[in-house]
């Protein structure tokens, strides 16, 4: 027995629900953009929003964002290509013509064990200083300024690769002691959060310390780390049948990531996508050419 009667709703009631119901979602989106925005100026008042690069203020009413490492206006768009054709196998700019899905003319003889490359933009000289500048100890703040700004310009890209985990370029254990975190780690702890992706820092490990990429020449470069990276054992099981996000901060001819690669498919790993902030062609500064 019900213990109390329905109340009876007219059609025009029915049709007043409806629109309010509507409305409702659109008036909590303003009001989440209205509290982030002030969230963001009162934050700003006691530290006023500034680029992780050039230092310039910015405007403290810009939300959460402007609070959270990141890149000005200028900087940004100073780095960013103007063409965003790229080869989807190594992450080489092409022609705005040209069907680089199968390989360029920068990869086409290369056989790589990652199936492609995203990066943020070209290794020129603004983009270059930045990546330097991402190296040096407790620049953590710049170098997540730059895994944000490959977020917003790459997030389809990143979402497409459908990674179950990400993993950052590892290095020795002697190179740890002198820097910490590397730039690829902080790169790694950023995309992970935005694409709500694991973050598996622990499970690719670089077991003997080689030479220098940059001090070497291209055809050495892959015989110098054959065999540095493995999987530890007890992860074959855990990525098997997995599709990874291989991070690192500057991809040249592709040798330490392809080498990263083949350790990760020799654990069974589906899937090897690789995330940089600047893909280098030819001759670059060996301060920061990695390889």
């Amino acid at each position: 027995m019900k213990l109390f009667r329905s109340k009876s709703t007219s059609p025009g009631e029915a049709v007043d629900r409806q629109a309010g119901n509507a409305s409702r979602p659109k008036n909590f989106a303003g009001m989440m953009r209205g509290m982030d925005r002030w969230v963001g100026a009162a934050v700003g008042l006691i530290a006023p929003p500034r680029c992780a690069f050039c230092g310039r203020e910015d405007d403290p009413w810009g939300g959460c964002e402007t609070v959270r490492p990141h890149l000005c206006p200028s900087c940004l768009d100073a780095v960013s290509p103007k063409h965003r054709n790229r080869c989807l196998r190594c992450g080489a700019p092409v022609g705005p013509y040209i069907d680089a899905r199968r390989g360029c003319l920068h990869c086409r003889d290369d056989r790589y064990h990652f199936d492609t490359v995203i990066g943020l933009g070209d290794y020129h000289s603004n983009l270059s200083a930045m990546c330097l500048a991402a190296k040096q100890p407790r620049a953590e703040e710049l170098a997540a300024a730059l895994a944000r700004s490959l977020w917003r310009l790459e997030e389809t890209a990143l979402r497409d690769a459908n990674a179950d985990v990400v993993i950052p370029v590892p290095h020795h254990w002697s190179e740890n002691l002198r820097t910490t975190p590397h730039a690829p780690e902080t790169l790694a702890v950023v995309l992970s959060r935005q694409l709500r992706v694991k973050l598996a820092g622990h499970i690719l490990s670089k077991g003997r310390r080689t030479d220098k990429q940059a001090d070497l020449p291209p055809t050495k470069r892959r015989t110098n780390l054959k065999g540095a990276f493995h999987v530890r054992r007890r992860f074959h099981s855990v990525l098997r049948g997995r599709r990874v996000l291989l991070v690192d901060d500057v991809l040249t001819t592709g040798a330490t990531a392809d080498a990263a690669a083949r350790a990760l498919r020799e654990a069974d790993v589906s899937f090897v996508a690789v995330a940089v902030i600047a893909r280098a062609l030819g001759k670059t500064p060996a301060a920061v050419q990695p390889g």
